[in-house]
């Protein structure tokens, strides 16, 4: 005897308007974020479920000043907004995820957050991403910040000068800079390695970890890497 799952499937659209240097922040809870930049903004989203309804499932857009929310909300708290706190027990059983694609416009803001899930940004404007349970990916000119629980980080920047924290606890971290870029590095991990060339690696005299803390050409960019268990490459 076969037990077959049937998944269900809702798709999710949203075509509005960002300008330059306004912020799109995407609040997700169960799947993935994937991010990118073109010409205007178009939010897709499909939503899925092998015994829950992802009908119940609510995609909030809220407009404000200074950009666009997009969050995900669960029954009983449905109806509620994005900044709402919830005020009951969730007891629907509903294992709904909710994978977003996004298009950004040239020079937006992102803060791109999901729970259980990976995120993978690529922006030319100023990019923060994160997650629990998930890797995460960010490339372009202002990576600021880049973190996760449980799962590796990877990141790319493609300009200098700025700040970027890069940190995790269960999985490695990569960040590749342009050739020859400046740094002000602080790189630490309790259990794994650190590599990065002409950086000084300071090794406990006994059992595991490393840290360093250096400074590379004029130093312009301001780097802090940190992970608990998993390894540390700087490439530049």
């Amino acid at each position: 005897m076969f037990l077959v799952l049937a998944l269900a499937t809702v798709p999710f659209s949203y075509d509005g308007a960002l300008r330059p240097g306004q912020t799109l922040t995407i609040r997700d809870v169960n799947g993935d974020v994937r991010v990118r930049t073109g010409d205007r903004l178009a939010i897709h989203a499909t939503k899925h479920a092998e015994r829950g309804d992802p009908n119940a499932v609510a995609i909030k857009v809220e407009n404000r000043s200074d950009g666009i929310v997009v969050c995900v909300r669960y029954p009983p708290e449905a109806n509620r907004g994005c900044d709402e706190r919830r005020t009951t027990q969730d007891t629907s059983d509903n294992d709904t995820a909710v994978d977003f694609d996004i298009t950004v416009p040239h020079g937006s803001t992102v803060n791109a957050q999901t729970v259980n899930g990976s995120v993978d940004v690529t922006n030319d404007g100023t990019t923060a991403a994160e997650t629990v349970n998930g890797s995460v990916r960010a490339e372009g000119r202002d990576v600021r910040s880049a973190r996760a629980v449980n799962g590796s980080v990877h990141v790319r920047v493609l300009g200098g000068g700025g700040s970027l924290s890069a940190k995790t606890v269960n999985g490695s971290i990569d960040v590749t800079l342009p050739h020859g870029s400046g740094v002000t590095l602080y790189a630490r991990t309790l259990t794994g390695g650190i590599s990065a060339e002409g950086v000084d690696v300071q090794r406990p005299r006994y059992g595991p970890g490393a840290h360093a803390n250096a400074t590379l050409g004029d130093g312009a960019l301001k780097l802090s890497l940190a992970t608990v268990n998993g390894s540390i490459t700087l490439t530049r």
